[in-house]
């Protein structure tokens, strides 16, 4: 889908230029007030991509490049928990997990039950 839209100049004097997005925008991108859009031109010029950018909640690097992970909860006596992790942090959780299933059964009567993979 395409859509034809206007910037409006900010009026504060920096040279920043305003876009208001439209609500059947936002819904078809799956974006929400508060996230964090890029502009991105295209080689023609005329025309340019917003692409949402999603940053690690660990070390903040931007996951637009690779994709992002999600590490959450929906506990039933309280709020949501998530976060979302680049490739590396999410990697770290992974092995920090199964590193402590291997410690936790380690000594278990199934030699299997314990092992890393």
């Amino acid at each position: 889908m395409r859509w034809k839209l206007t910037c409006r100049d900010a009026g504060d004097g920096s040279g920043d230029a305003i876009l208001d997005l439209p609500d059947d925008l936002l819904q078809a991108a799956g974006w929400t007030e508060g996230d964090t859009l890029e502009l991105e031109p295209d080689p023609d010029c005329s025309t340019i991509r917003l692409k949402k950018v999603v940053r690690c909640d660990v070390c903040d690097a931007s996951t637009t490049e690779m994709g992002h992970g999600v590490l959450q909860a929906q506990w039933r006596d309280g709020e949501p928990e998530r976060m979302q992790l680049c490739r590396s942090c999410f990697g770290y959780a992974m092995a920090t997990l199964k590193r402590a299933h291997w410690v936790n059964h380690m000594f278990d009567d199934d030699p299997d039950s314990g092992q890393e993979d």
